[in-house]
């Protein structure tokens, strides 16, 4: 890695070499976190009620909902490899796509800084690396589209119409993928308004061309919406407005530099306070305005309100790494250095303790030697491989006898629905709190119905109360069975409770 720290500027042998072993450590890494990792509720989900290819879907837009069935159908293996390979092709193309922002803007040395501090930020590792969820998809497509505006922006070629094609139907999948995308086009008009440059862009076709195509991405979005009284916006602005809330901000500016690693966050701070201080290029001054929107509404929503998640503002943070590659070069051979070094320290820090936690999950690593049964905190069941369900059904005769399954809420349908295969059809008991669940035709299947809830054993009792007495009120012949147990490295860990009932309408 010498090549980013000081020197002359590496040839394009160098640049290559060092960029291909960004992206093969990169996926190295990724392939593994895949294999040892279960299925998430979040993955489960979507692929559960994806498999009806809905226009749209209660949460998100289709686009990243799609692709692991998808892949599924085409392959005829239902396997999380299978379900996660489109979003770990995804990542691998993003850290590309990230070199080539970084490189239009300050040269190849910032290219491959901003290549690195993507591939080892822990949240585009994960959630925007492998998994299968709309961040993958999302970051790749927005970055494209953003790629396409820089080249439009540092090459002077406003004029070119086939580079504005490429940058609306980039960025109409990356609104097929994920709401955050709505930034984007904001962020292109308040550059083309800021800029002196690009404000001539408002005589030419392309932007108007480009606002046109992007906008199909949400066509899905808005037929599916409007036959179903736009629940998704309602859904997505429920989150906020529930009064000030610093230590929920607090709690969520420290996530965020976990996500991104502090290092790389300090730096994109400097890089974008170089911006907006400074005198700045206009490919700099549009990476900002890409990078703002997002950081600061979602910690403006942080502050305001207790239902959020740390990941929300990552779409801004990413397109301020390239700002932070150039504060890193700009500033020289020390805190080149300073960066590298930290980066180091800091990664095992957070990725030993969470591979550790993946390892646990699989096989009680941590417990098993120490105790009879897992205690109360030991609770892994969110990344839980319910892999010995299906097999443990069968073996009882309930396969058979069934023909509908339960779960209590859309998380929980998800991961049944999923891990059983989707070979019978899945209810949610709630169906105020479905998700799409409720849309979808299965939702309401009759015949002989087992509900199921995987819990740990110290919520054993008040499980089997509540779930039998939920039954009742849909069938009051509904009986409570003997649970299935599930083992975690040879030690019973979760139980399965079981009510079975029948259901005709």
């Amino acid at each position: 890695m010498g090549n980013l720290i000081s020197g002359p500027s590496p040839d394009q042998a160098a640049v290559k070499r060092l960029l291909l072993q960004i992206l093969l450590w990169s996926l190295a890494f990724k392939v593994f976190l895949s294999l040892i990792l279960p299925l998430g509720l979040d993955e489960a989900y979507a692929i559960a009620v994806a498999r009806d290819y809905s226009l749209s879907f209660f949460d998100h837009p289709p686009l990243s909902f799609w692709m692991p069935v998808a892949m599924a159908d085409l392959t005829g293996i239902e396997h999380r490899m299978v379900f996660r390979a489109p979003f770990l092709l995804a990542g691998v193309l993003t850290t590309c796509v990230m070199f080539l922002i970084g490189r239009e803007v300050g040269g190849d040395r910032v290219g491959l800084w901003t290549a690195l501090l993507y591939a080892i930020a822990p949240f585009f590792t994960v959630s925007a690396g492998f998994l299968a969820v709309p961040d993958g998809p999302l970051n790749l497509f927005s970055a494209l589209a953003l790629l396409g505006l820089v080249r439009i922006t540092t090459r002077n070629e406003a004029d070119k119409l086939i580079l504005w094609l490429g940058v609306g139907l980039a960025l109409a999948l990356a609104l097929a993928s994920k709401y955050q995308a709505a930034w984007f086009p904001v962020a292109a008009f308040l550059f083309m308004l800021i800029d002196r440059n690009a404000r001539r862009w408002f005589l030419m076709p392309g932007p108007w061309l480009a606002g046109v195509v992007g906008l199909l991405g949400l066509a899905p979005v808005f037929l599916w919406n409007m036959q179903n009284d736009w629940i998704s916006f309602t859904f997505q602005a429920s989150r906020a407005g529930d009064g000030l809330n610093l230590k929920n901000l607090a709690f969520m500016l420290i996530g965020q530099g976990l996500f991104l690693l502090p290092t790389a966050l300090v730096a994109a701070v400097a890089g974008l306070k170089l911006v907006l201080f400074e005198r700045a290029k206009s490919s700099h001054l549009l990476l900002a305005l890409m990078a703002l929107g997002p950081i600061l509404l979602f910690n403006y929503i942080y502050f305001t309100s207790t239902r959020s998640h740390a990941h929300w503002p990552m779409p801004g943070w990413q397109f301020a790494l390239p700002l932070a590659a150039l504060w890193i070069v700009a500033r020289g051979e020390k805190i080149a250095r300073r960066t590298l070094k930290w980066s180091k320290i800091l990664l095992p820090l957070i990725w030993v303790p969470l591979i550790t936690l993946v390892i646990h999950a699989n096989t009680g690593l941590l417990t098993r030697f120490t105790h009879e049964t897992p205690p109360d905190w030991d609770y892994t069941l969110s990344i839980f491989d319910f892999k010995d369900l299906e097999p443990a059904l069968r073996s009882r005769g309930l396969w058979d006898e069934t023909d509908v399954f339960m779960g209590s809420s859309w998380a929980f349908a998800g991961i049944l629905d999923t891990f059983l295969g989707a070979q019978k059809p899945m209810r949610v008991r709630d169906l105020d709190g479905a998700h799409h669940f409720v849309f979808m035709e299965q939702s309401r299947a009759t015949g002989r119905v087992l509900y199921m809830e995987p819990t740990t054993f110290r919520d054993k009792g008040q499980t089997d109360a509540r779930m039998l007495a939920e039954a009742q009120k849909l069938d009051p012949m509904a009986e409570l069975l003997p649970p299935i147990i599930l083992q975690r490295g040879g030690i019973d860990y979760v139980r399965v409770s079981l009510v079975r009932l029948t259901l005709n309408e």
